[in-house]
């Protein structure tokens, strides 16, 4: 039997292959929710938002969207809930593989149960799922792949570099990713590839997030969304999918942007608490390793990445998600790489009960970032109302 089916009659296998089922079902539940309410205005809106009533950031994205529906006479909310789908089920299905090679040891169950790694962040607040983000996760899927299968590879480099074109396309904010993906890419990159050509393959990516970053400044925002929502109503959307992240582009920067003393307040100190329980995964993950300090510092550091968020946008929950979910990719990666014998060393039991409980009672919500109740308390609270 290969180590993967070994894995699978594990403990730890049978518990995250429970997991990820769970998690899938749940989100694609999710999305037929949504699809049968006409379309959710900021999980499905914000997709659809397109440059049909002039230029406006993440406009492009929908405005290809519109076109693909219109050449296959298709719904282009049918189109983009599958399109959601599928790049849910990639994520859960390649984090399982690799998860299962890896032989899923306790240090690792604990960081992809993170209640900041995205998929139980897609569960404990439905609302904050299936955001644009998915598309930067898609870009580091081919790396993941490439990692599983032992060899560098262009083609991984280049799906990725495709992916995360179309990402920063779609939202500004995917460009916050690159630093990640772009430590994901060198790492993955055949042995033989010198400095000099790493740097240069490294600087396409990077110039597409700078081309979107630039692109988006310059255009923040429409005064009148009318047009760009009549776009979907003529294609037999319902016109309240525009009362959400379509109507959000008529804001005015100015009024759009957080105030920077937001980040002194006792509220954010409390978030900035919810972060670093996040984090503490991470800090068992590496805690036999010779170097932890220096590895944890690396994971604490690269939140800075996403600092600049805090101050133009309240998705507090989301950047979290965000930074945790691109270091879990990363993670994922450099341990199919290196196969470190580290990793297999058991963490103390209480440290393991501890986060594992607290991933199964802790939630974040996408805004603002805010503890809710997480799987295990909503769940009892559901058989509860059931009884009842």
């Amino acid at each position: 039997m290969n180590s993967i089916g070994q894995t699978l009659r594990s403990r730890n296998g049978i518990f995250l292959l429970a997991v990820l089922a769970g998690v899938l079902a749940y989100v694609l539940y999710c999305l037929h929710v949504d699809y049968s309410l006409g379309g959710n205005s900021w999980k499905q809106g914000d997709w659809l938002i397109n440059e049909l009533a002039g230029p406006i950031r993440r406009g492009l994205f929908g405005s290809a969207l519109l076109r693909i529906s219109d050449v296959l006479g298709a719904n282009p909310l049918v189109l983009l809930i599958l399109f959601q789908a599928s790049i849910v089920a990639l994520i859960v299905v390649i984090v399982g593989w690799a998860a299962l090679d890896l032989r899923a040891p306790d240090k690792l169950i604990l960081i992809l149960l993170s209640p900041g790694f995205v998929l139980f962040f897609w569960t404990n607040d439905p609302q904050g799922a299936v955001r644009k983000e998915i598309l930067a996760y898609l870009a580091f899927l081919p790396l993941v792949v490439a990692a599983l299968r032992g060899r560098g590879g262009y083609l991984a480099y280049g799906l990725s570099v495709v992916a995360y074109g179309v990402a920063v396309v779609a939202h500004e904010a995917n460009v916050f990713f690159f630093p990640f993906l772009g430590v994901a890419i060198w790492l993955i990159l055949p042995p033989d590839t010198g400095v000099r050509a790493r740097l240069v393959l490294l600087a396409i990516p990077a110039l597409l997030a700078f081309a979107a970053g630039l692109y988006a400044s310059a255009n923040t925002y429409v005064a009148d969304t009318t047009l760009m929502c009549q776009q979907l109503v003529d294609r037999g959307l319902d016109g309240a999918i525009c009362d959400g992240a379509i109507a959000y582009v008529e804001t005015l920067p100015a009024d759009a942007t957080m105030d920077p003393t937001g980040l002194f307040t006792t509220h954010f100190r409390n978030f900035l608490l919810i972060y670093a329980a996040c984090l503490i995964g991470f800090r068992v993950l590496v805690q036999a390793s010779p170097r932890v300090e220096m590895w944890f510092f690396a994971v604490l550091a690269s939140g800075l990445f996403f600092f600049p968020l805090y101050v133009l946008a309240g998705d507090y929950g989301r950047w979290l998600s965000g930074h945790v979910s691109a270091l879990v990719f990363l993670a994922l990666i450099g341990l199919l790489k290196w196969r470190p014998a580290w990793l297999y060393a058991p963490p103390l039991r209480l440290d393991f009960a501890v986060i594992l409980a607290m991933s199964l009672v802790i939630g974040i919500e996408h805004v603002p970032g805010a503890m809710i109740d997480g799987p295990l308390v909503k769940l009892a609270l559901a058989i509860k109302d059931s009884i009842m």
